[in-house]
C-alpha cells in the first residue's frame, strides 16, 4: 500500500524535509547525545527519553504506542474566542477534525544531524509553529525544545500558552511493577523556572536502593521569563474527565482551586507550566524554550541558564549541528547522485547512534535493558575506527577482558571500559560466533595503523559463575569474588591479547560435531537459531572460523618477520589445546576440550609455557585450511551446472537443514554464502555458482530484496524459534540489511564487483522508496515482505555499509600501515559526473582521495593512472589496478592540519 508520506534532501548536509509524516504510526527520529540522553521523537511529538533502563524521563513506549499513547510533548494555545489548540496538532479535537484528510499545507517535518523540526499551522488563528527538539553536544542529559510561533494573520491574535511534558521519573520496569507504589514515591519540588521530580528510592523487590536521579521540565520564554503557573501533578493539570489530549486546566483557561485532599508528591507527575498571556501583532514571533532531562543534582537551575534566551538557544542548536556533522564528515562520500550521498551521510551516523543507544531504547528495539551486545560492539568499531583508528585503541584492550578461559564472553558491554555484564537477561548461554569478531577488527585496526604491538598488550579475563560454555556452574564463585579470573592462588591473571585471540578462536574450531562442523551451542549471528545446542552445527561460521585460524597464523608470520619472534607465552594449561591441532577426528578434539575444561574448573596455576612460533603457525594453518576445506568439499550443493549453494545448519536431530528435502522443496539461505565466500572456503566456480542460486532463489517478489532464507518450513522444534516467525519478516525471509551488506562485501572481497553493486544498489533504492519503506534516510534493520523498513537507525548494518565503501567500493584501507588504493567502482556510479570522492582519515592525517573516470571506464577495462598527492604527480608508474603507498612516502606527503588532496585518473586497462 503506498503512502503520500516521502522525504527530499534539501542541501548536501543531509538534511531532509517531509510530507505527510502523520500518514506513518510507527515513524520516529533519534534525539541524543553522548552523554546518555536517549530520546525518540514522532511526528507528533510523542516518543519517550530516558538514561538507561532505571532511569525513564517520559512514559516508556514500544512501536505501537506511537499513535496509542497520550502522553507526548506538547504546547498549548488558548484563545477566548476559539478555545484550546495544540501547536502540534496533538489534541483530541484537531485529530478529529483533521485525521484522514490532507493536512499537508498545514504541517511538514525538517530534520538535519541531529534535529527534529515540527512546523505545523492552525489555520482557525492564523498561528504557525516550529516546534525544534534537540540535545547539546555537551554534558547536560538534557533534550531541548525550542518553541516559536508567528501570527501569520492581518489582526492582532491574542492567546494563553501552556508547555505540557508528562514526567514518568523512574525504571521502566514499574510501567507494570508497582506503578502506582512507585509514584507514590515520587517528591516534586517547584523552581522558578520549572518543576523537578525525585523518586525517594530505586524500587526493586531483589534490593531497593537509594535514589540519586532526579527528572526535570524547565521553561522560559526567549528573554528569560518564566511561567506564572505550574501544574506539577497530572491529576490537576487535566482535571475531572479530561485527558492529556483534551486537559482541562487548558481547555478551561483555568488554574485548579486546592482543597485540604491536594497534595502534589506521591502523584503521577508533569512538567506542565502557563506562561504570561501573549499580544501577537500581525508578522510578530514569539518564542519559549523547554529543557526537560535527568540530573544527579538537586535541581537544574544553574544548567539551565546555558540555555534560556533566544541567543543561548540558537547557540546550543548550532553546537549540535557541529557535532554530529563533524561525526557525519569523518567519512564522506561524495559523486554519486545527490540522494545517495546523503543517505550515506545519514547510514555513517549510524554506528555512533548504536553506541549511544545500544540495542535497546528505540520504539522497535524493545528488548533487553541496554548496553551493547558483544558482536555488536566489534562490528560497529568497523566503522568508528576507519574515522579514528588511534582513538580506539584503549577500547579494543579494555573489551578484551570479557573473554573467559572457556572462550566464551560476557555477551553485554556497558558504559566506561571494561564493563560487562553475562547476559542481558541473565540467562547462561552462548553465541558461539562471538569469538569471530574481535579478531576481525582487529585485524582492521592493525592494517589501518600498523599496530601490532596491540597483541602484546596484557589483559585480565572475565570471570563468573558460568563455566565449560554454560554447561556448567561453578558453585564455588561468589559475586564477592569480583569477575576477573584468579590463579589458584588467588592473583589476578593476564594474558596477551593475542592469547586470548588464540583462545576464543581455538576452542570453538575444536568443538566439532558429528558432521565436521562447529556446533552451534545455542545459536550464532542468527540468534533465531536457539534450539538446536545438541547436535546442531554451523557452516557459515566454520568456514569463518577457518579463516580467523589461517589468519592468527599469518599474524605469526609477521611478527616472526617483523620482530625475529621464536615463542609466545600462554597459559599452561592452554598447551592442552594446542595439542588438539595435532588431532584429526572430530571425536577426539571434543575429547581434548573436555580434558581442557578439566583443568581449568577450579582456576589456573598462572605460569606461562613458551610455545615456538614457527611450529604453532604451521598447526594453526594446517587446522584453519582443513575447516576451510570441510565446508568447500562437504557441504556443497550442486544444483545444475550453472547453480549451487553451501548447506547452512544441521539441526539437533542431526539432520542437514538445507537442499531439496524430503518435501521436495528447495531450502538454503545467504548466510552460508557469504561466509562461504568470504573466507575463501569458496572457489570461484563456486563463488559464480552460488551467485547464480541466489539471483535465482532469494530475491522477494514483491520488492527484489535478498531474503536471507527461503522458507523453514514447520517449526519441528529441532532449530530455533525464527520458525515461529511468519515468513518475510526479521531473520525468518526478511530482507536482513546486516547480512545482505556482509554478502555485498564478501562478493566485493573476492573481486565480484558488478554483483556487489547490484546487492548495494538493491538495498538502498529499498530504504529510500519512501512510499513504501516509510522510513526516515538510513539503512534499516530489514525490509519486510511488503517493503516496510523495520527497525531503524540502530542496526550493524549501517557499520558494515560504511565500511564496504571505503575499504571494498572504493578500495581506501590499510595494509599493516601502508595506504593501499584498489578501487572497484563501476561506470553507473559516475552517471552524476567524471569524478567520485571520498574523504576519510589515515595516519591521522585528513585525505580526499578522488577517481577520475573521465572514458567512463567500467570495473575491470581501467587500471590506475596518474596519481597525484596535493599536486605533486607521483613519480612510480603504476601500471596495475591497485597502488601500495608506504607509510615513509605518507610522512613525507601528507601534511597535518590540512586535507590532503590524493587524485587518481583511472585509464584504459593495458593488455
Amino acid at each position: 500500500m503506498e503512502h503520500g508520506f516521502k522525504w527530499n534532501f534539501i542541501d548536501k548536509k543531509g538534511t531532509f524535509v517531509c510530507e505527510n509524516a502523520r500518514e506513518v504510526n510507527q515513524l520516529y527520529f533519534p534525539i541524543c547525545n553522548e552523554a546518555g540522553m536517549k530520546a525518540s521523537v514522532t511526528p507528533c511529538l510523542n516518543g519517550d527519553a530516558k538514561k538507561n533502563q532505571n532511569e525513564f524521563l517520559y512514559l516508556p513506549v514500544s512501536v505501537e504506542d506511537l499513535h496509542n499513547n497520550r502522553s507526548g510533548r506538547n504546547f498549548w494555545v488558548y484563545t477566548k474566542e476559539q478555545g484550546a489548540f495544540s501547536v502540534v496538532g496533538n489534541s483530541a479535537r484537531q485529530r478529529a477534525e483533521h485525521c484522514f484528510k490532507d493536512e499537508e499545507k498545514w504541517n511538514k517535518i525538517e530534520c538535519g544531524l541531529l534535529y527534529h523540526s515540527l512546523y505545523y499551522a492552525i489555520p482557525e488563528l492564523k498561528l504557525n509553529c516550529i516546534f525544534t527538539t534537540f540535545c547539546p553536544a555537551n554534558e547536560d542529559v538534557v533534550e531541548i525544545n525550542r518553541v516559536i510561533l508567528e501570527n501569520y494573520g492581518s489582526e492582532i491574535l491574542e492567546f494563553v500558552p501552556t508547555a505540557a511534558f508528562p514526567i514518568f521519573g523512574r525504571s521502566a520496569d514499574n510501567l507494570r511493577d508497582h506503578r502506582h507504589a512507585t509514584s507514590l514515591m515520587q517528591r516534586i519540588t517547584l523552581e522558578e523556572n520549572g518543576i523537578v521530580v525525585k523518586p525517594t528510592i530505586h524500587h526493586d523487590e531483589r534490593g531497593h536502593e537509594p535514589n540519586d536521579t532526579s527528572y526535570f521540565v524547565y521553561g522560559s520564554d526567549e528573554s528569560g521569563q518564566a511561567a506564572v503557573e505550574m501544574f506539577p501533578t497530572v491529576e490537576e493539570f487535566i482535571g475531572k474527565g479530561g485527558t492529556l489530549d483534551w486537559p482541562g486546566t487548558v481547555v478551561e483557561n483555568s488554574i485548579p482551586e486546592h482543597d485540604m485532599t491536594y497534595r502534589k508528591d506521591g502523584m503521577e507527575c508533569i512538567g506542565a507550566m502557563r506562561f504570561a498571556k501573549v499580544r501577537l501583532a500581525p508578522g510578530e514571533k514569539k518564542e519559549y524554550i523547554i529543557c526537560a532531562g535527568i540530573t544527579e543534582k538537586e535541581n537544574f537551575n544553574k544548567e539551565f541558564e546555558k540555555y534560556n534566551s533566544k541567543e543561548k538557544v540558537e547557540a546550543a542548536w548550532k553546537q549540535n549541528e557541529e557535532h554530529w556533522n563533524g561525526e557525519a564528515d569523518k567519512i564522506k562520500f561524495q559523486g554519486n547522485s545527490d540522494k545517495f550521498d546523503g543517505w550515506l551521510r545519514w547510514v555513517s551516523i549510524q554506528p555512533v547512534l548504536r553506541k549511544i543507544y545500544g540495542c535497546s531504547f528505540l520504539p522497535y528495539h524493545d528488548y533487553g535493558r541496554g548496553g551493547r551486545g558483544w558482536r555488536d560492539l566489534w562490528q560497529d568499531y568497523l566503522t568508528l575506527l576507519l574515522q579514528n583508528p588511534m582513538r580506539v585503541r584503549s577500547v579494543f584492550v579494555h573489551n578484551m577482558k570479557g573473554v573467559r578461559l572457556d572462550g566464551s564472553n560476557a555477551t553485554i558491554i556497558l558504559d566506561g571500559e571494561g564493563n560487562f555484564q553475562a547476559d542481558r537477561n541473565k540467562i547462561s548461554r552462548v553465541w558461539m560466533d562471538h569469538g569471530v569478531w574481535p579478531l576481525f577488527t582487529l585485524l582492521l585496526y592493525m592494517n589501518q595503523t600498523g599496530d601490532i604491538s596491540i597483541l602484546d598488550e596484557e589483559v585480565s579475563y572475565w570471570k563468573d559463575a558460568q563455566i565449560e560454555r554454560a554447561k556448567r556452574i561453578d558453585t564455588n564463585w561468589k559475586k564477592e569474588d569480583g569477575n576477573s579470573q584468579k590463579t589458584k592462588d588467588g592473583e589476578c591473571y593476564t594474558g596477551t591479547i593475542l592469547e586470548h585471540l588464540l583462545l576464543e578462536n581455538l576452542i570453538c574450531s575444536l568443538n566439532i560435531g558429528e558432521h565436521g562442523n562447529i556446533k552451534l551451542e545455542d545459536g550464532d549471528w542468527n540468534d533465531q537459531l536457539d534450539m538446536a545446542p545438541d547436535k546442531g552445527e554451523t557452516i557459515p561460521f566454520t568456514a569463518f572460523y577457518g579463516k580467523n585460524i589461517c589468519d592468527i597464523a599469518d599474524l605469526l608470520e609477521i611478527q616472526i618477520e617483523k620482530e625475529d619472534r621464536k615463542t609466545i607465552s600462554v597459559f599452561e594449561e592452554m598447551e592442552i589445546l594446542l595439542e588438539g591441532l595435532k588431532e584429526k577426528e572430530p571425536q577426539k578434539e571434543v575429547e581434548v576440550l573436555k580434558k581442557y575444561y578439566e583443568h581449568i574448573r577450579f582456576g589456573i596455576s598462572g605460569k606461562k609455557k613458551k610455545i615456538p612460533v614457527l611450529e604453532l603457525k604451521d598447526m594453526l594453518r594446517w587446522k584453519g585450511k582443513q575447516l576451510l576445506q570441510q565446508v568447500r568439499e562437504n557441504e556443497w550443493i550442486e544444483l545444475s551446472s550453472k547453480e549451487g549453494f553451501f548447506n547452512g545448519y544441521y539441526n539437533n536431530d542431526g539432520n542437514a537443514v538445507d537442499g531439496i528435502l524430503g518435501d521436495g522443496k528447495l531450502r538454503f539461505g545467504l548466510t552460508a554464502q557469504t561466509f562461504s565466500i568470504m573466507s575463501g572456503a569458496a572457489t570461484d566456480e563456486q563463488v559464480q555458482k552460488t551467485i547464480h542460486a541466489v539471483n535465482n532463489y532469494l530475491p522477494d517478489k514483491n520488492t527484489g530484496g535478498i531474503r536471507l532464507t527461503l522458507p523453514l518450513g514447520d517449526n519441528t522444534w529441532n532449530f530455533g524459534r525464527g520458525f515461529a516467525l511468519i515468513y518475510g519478516e526479521k531473520e525468518n525471509g526478511g530482507m536482513f540489511s546486516h547480512m545482505t551488506t556482509m554478502y555485498a562485501y564478501a562478493l566485493y572481497s573476492r573481486g565480484y564487483a558488478r554483483e556487489g553493486y547490484q546487492i548495494i544498489k538493491s538495498i538502498y533504492e529499498l530504504s529510500t522508496n519512501t512510499q513504501i519503506a516509510q522510513i526516515y534516510p538510513g539503512v534499516p534493520e530489514y525490509i519486510s515482505s511488503r517493503g516496510r523498513g523495520m527497525y531503524s537507525y540502530v542496526t550493524g548494518a549501517g557499520s558494515w555499509t560504511i565500511f564496504l565503501m571505503l575499504t571494498q567500493v572504493y578500495g581506501i584501507r590499510g595494509q599493516l600501515g601502508d595506504l593501499l588504493i584498489e578501487p572497484k567502482l563501476v561506470k553507473e556510479q559516475y552517471d552524476s559526473g567524471e569524478v567520485l570522492t571520498v574523504d576519510t582519515l589515515f595516519a591521522e592525517k585528513e585525505v580526499c582521495v578522488s577517481f577520475y573516470n573521465r572514458k567512463h571506464l567500467d570495473y575491470g577495462e581501467y587500471q590506475l593512472g596518474e596519481l597525484s598527492i596535493n599536486g605533486e604527480v607521483w613519480k612510480n608508474q603504476i601500471n596495475s589496478t591497485s597502488v601500495v603507498l608506504h607509510q615513509a612516502e605518507l610522512e613525507e606527503k601528507l601534511i597535518a592540519g590540512r586535507k590532503n588532496q590524493i587524485c587518481i585518473e583511472l585509464v584504459e586497462r593495458k593488455g
